[in-house]
């Protein structure tokens, strides 16, 4: 068996979504493929210790760094404007309050995921012993990811070009950008 896929998004090319629904989307996107990727890790027999370690180390700096940087985007970007747009009550207020409340639980399976992941990257000889429940935690994080993803797909994205003026949609690009955009006077390493 040979892990394929295993970059977790760092890079990007002037081609990169520019609209925060798209941003969001693609996201989406990598997060799916990320939850994919530990569950084919969890099932992997007869593979390589130097392929485990990579898979292990992929997840974990998928969940580690770019998962809380999408988070920020819907928590800090997106949720106080879609709050403010609408009235206590609203149903679409409702359901972005429920993305936020959603996103306690899902750190709370991410962090059982990055421990494993952790573990598995610097000693990938317990995948026998911790397959069992790393299969638990991702079954479960693919479970609140799809229910997650559904809420903000199917309710929340669809509203916001008629809730949200062009300009506040701009400003939430620009915060997503900003995001990712390294700290002056670091060096940033892409892979």
């Amino acid at each position: 068996m040979r892990f394929t896929g295993n970059s977790d998004g760092a890079t990007r090319d002037a081609a990169a979504p520019a609209s925060p629904l798209e941003m969001l989307r693609s996201c989406h996107a990598r997060t799916r493929h990320f939850v994919q990727l530990s569950r084919t890790l969890a099932e992997a027999v007869l593979v390589p210790p130097a392929e485990i370690a990579e898979a292990a180390a992929a997840v974990f700096r998928y969940f580690s760094h770019a998962l809380p940087l999408h988070v920020a985007d819907e928590n800090q970007s997106l949720f106080p404007r879609v709050q403010s747009a609408l009235p206590p009550g609203a149903l679409l207020r409702e359901a972005a309050e429920t993305m936020v409340e959603q996103h306690l639980a899902i750190d709370e399976l991410v962090a059982e995921l990055l421990s494993l992941c952790d573990s598995l990257r610097h000693q990938p000889e317990r995948l026998p012993s911790l397959a069992h429940r790393l299969q638990h935690v991702t079954a479960a994080c693919g479970q609140i990811f799809a229910a997650h993803f559904h809420l903000e797909e199917a309710v929340i994205f669809p509203a916001l070009p008629q809730l949200l003026t062009e300009t506040q949609m701009q400003e939430i690009a620009h915060e997503m950008h900003q995001r990712r955009r390294p700290a002056a006077g670091t060096i940033h390493l892409v892979q």
